[in-house]
């Protein structure tokens, strides 16, 4: 059975398991109780409770005679001092949880009566306790001139656990990325709208302060966070270096960087070269360094909650100043192989109309479209996403779409002269038809 512990002998005893592991959560800092299940009948002799991270029992606690005084034992392990057994059931509560005692636990119970070793199993989640999360915006004009806001919602810690949701939503929002991001299209007469972002995960949920969508659009750009500094691009899952230029011949005393609140201390080290000596624990604990040995943050990998303001201060030590340099990160994801929706119409004089539309799933921001070949009489509308072909005999065969964003670019091509063939729509007056090509799964080979 995944993740259950490997049969010990006991001796003359035989064991017995139940059959799975018994889920127990617990909050990161807080105490949890793995639960002993135990028969009024049963006469218990001992238990041993074991971690699979840690070789040998941890804890045992023998149980003595009536009137007696049951005996508890620590092991000497990360466990110790942390642990105490609560309740006539002899259940284990550890306290001060950590990341590190998420996993698979078992309790031994031996009985007076009986030559059994009852065994219980337990797999431990220890989940952080979520704090409320911020929301930045920006905006663009959409093709039919409506402003589109978009929402994105970073939770500050909790990682891959946490679930997004919206209030409210409404027939002209779409949720995308995971629901961490929305996107909300606003017509002239819309009145000033409000959303809050909610993030939960098993152990606790957190609301954003209410966010107003203002009622204007310049076009694409940062509303809530304003972008200053060098702007530096990353790419979703792997890493970025933030680079930190550094007054020469000037003793450095440390730089601190941060962003929305403190996230790494570099001080020199041997030799004079920098080294990481502070880094907070919290959404960017285990992903900084510094590779190349200099004053300058790599964050990785990287995530789209990364985007955003980061500042460094430089403490000199002669003269006695500071100097402050900013930076803008934007983190944007590599682009999945463009979809094309294609329709043909076939007019009387067997002029051939289609109409390539094309799209990304996940797109994220920045996106930006463009059609191969492209040339007199052919339509591109829609941000570039659409273009309208007027087809005859001898014209090009095929349409290439390609999307591009800041860190990325993919292509898809799709014949059109099957769809204006005559053999096709022979003898039409006029007839039309919609496909909908799912690319790779019609084995289309790609120009």
């Amino acid at each position: 059975m995944p993740g259950s512990f490997y049969s010990v002998s006991t001796g003359p005893r035989m064991s017995r398991e139940d059959p799975a592991p018994l889920v127990i959560t617990g909050t990161l800092g807080g105490s949890v109780t793995l639960p002993l299940h135990v028969l009024p009948e049963q006469q218990v002799e001992s238990i041993s409770w074991m971690s699979r991270s840690v070789p040998g029992a941890i804890a045992t606690v023998t149980i003595a005679e009536a009137g007696g005084r049951d005996t508890f034992y620590q092991a000497e392990s990360r466990y110790w001092g942390r642990m105490n057994v609560v309740g006539p059931g002899h259940s284990l509560q550890i306290s001060n949880l950590s990341q590190e005692d998420a996993g698979y636990y078992r309790a031994r119970i031996n009985l007076r009566t009986s030559l059994i070793t009852h065994i219980q199993e337990y797999q431990l989640q220890v989940f952080e306790k979520l704090v409320p999360p911020r929301v930045t915006l920006s905006s663009r004009i959409g093709d039919n001139g409506n402003c589109i806001i978009i929402l994105t919602c970073v939770a500050e810690s909790g990682g891959d656990t946490v679930a997004y949701s919206w209030t409210p939503l409404g027939p002209r929002t779409v949720i995308s990325h995971g629901g961490s991001v929305l996107s909300v299209s606003l017509r002239p007469e819309d009145s000033v709208l409000t959303f809050t972002c909610i993030i939960k995960n098993p152990v606790s949920s957190s609301s954003s302060h209410p966010v107003s969508v203002p009622h204007i659009c310049t076009g694409s750009g940062i509303l809530g966070e304003v972008t200053v500094g060098k702007v530096v691009i990353g790419t979703l899952g792997e890493s970025v270096i933030l680079p930190l230029e550094v007054p020469v011949e000037q003793e450095i005393e440390s730089v601190t960087w941060s962003s929305k609140g403190l996230i790494a201390v570099l001080q020199p080290g041997p030799a004079g070269k920098p080294v990481l000596v502070s880094e907070i624990q919290g959404p960017y604990s285990g992903r900084l360094s510094n590779p190349h040995y200099d004053y300058s943050l790599q964050i990785s990998p990287l995530g789209l909650w990364d985007s955003g303001a980061y500042k460094a201060c430089i403490s000199l030590r002669s003269p006695l100043t500071n100097i402050t340099k900013d930076f803008t990160l934007h983190v944007y994801g590599r682009l999945k192989k463009p979809n094309i929706t294609v329709r043909s119409q076939i007019m009387r004089n067997r002029t051939c109309f289609v109409t390539l539309a094309c799209f990304v799933e996940e797109a994220g921001e920045d996106v930006q479209y463009s059609w191969d070949p492209h040339g007199q009489g052919e339509v591109v509308s829609h941000g570039g996403t659409t273009l309208r072909v007027s087809w005859r005999s001898g014209d090009s065969g095929s349409y290439r779409c390609t999307a591009r964003n800041p860190v990325s670019q993919n292509s898809s091509s799709i014949p059109v002269r099957p769809l204006c063939s005559a053999s096709l729509l022979s003898c039409s007056l006029r007839k039309e038809f919609l496909l909908f090509w799912i690319l790779g799964a019609l084995r289309i080979e790609w120009i």
